[in-house]
């Protein structure tokens, strides 16, 4: 997805994978562009978005063991959720979080460490995000970087849908790029949709 918006936009990336926090704090800094960033409140005053690069699906994922009738935020009362540092679930989790309808284990690693984590019984629900609208394609994922397919089950809906975004800080030298790769997506829309319906 990158390389193909990179060469519409005339853009030669160097890429580096961090975690989701220090991401964040890069972008704000003006160290970089980040990618795969969700709109909220506080997000907004801080950077400068570009159009959607696709829908993220929040995904739960559990123990096959403990199955959950999922419908609302209100049915994770009194459980433990593994989540990804720095990363925003909505305004509606975070009232949830606050209101301590259910507990946080906030996570630094990668997926594989967060399924470890859920197997272990550290949390009852482990939140993980991708692009695909079907959960089979979730657990594709999960069975080939965890090792823990035959234990885990990924709930059918997910528990969120968001766009996401490239973001530069806000009146930084870097969200001039932006124009560039809102016309690199418009000029690419096709070969984006048929990347991202792809099975990973």
């Amino acid at each position: 997805m990158l390389k193909l918006i990179g060469q519409a936009a005339r853009i030669e990336w160097q890429i580096q994978a961090v975690p989701w926090a220090r991401l964040l704090l890069m972008a704000e800094r003006g160290q970089a562009l980040a990618f795969g960033v969700s709109r909220s409140a506080s997000r907004e005053q801080q950077f400068e978005f570009s159009q959607p690069v696709f829908d993220n699906h929040v995904w739960m994922v559990v123990r096959r063991d403990r199955s959950l009738n999922y419908r609302s935020l209100a049915d994770l009362g009194a459980r433990t959720l593994c989540v990804t540092r720095g990363i925003s679930y909505g305004s509606a989790f975070e009232a949830a979080k606050q209101a301590a309808l259910f507990r946080v284990e906030q996570v630094d690693g990668d997926l594989a460490a967060r399924t470890r984590m859920l197997m272990a019984g550290r949390c009852d629900v482990m939140l993980t995000s991708h692009r695909s609208p079907q959960p089979w394609a979730v657990e594709q994922v999960l069975r080939r970087e965890s090792g823990h397919a035959a234990g885990i089950a990924v709930l059918p809906e997910p528990m969120q849908v968001d766009p996401v975004h490239f973001v530069a800080a806000r009146g930084h030298e870097l969200a001039r790029v932006l124009p560039r790769l809102n016309a690199a997506m418009r000029k690419e829309a096709e070969a984006m949709r048929a990347l991202i319906s792809s099975e990973l």
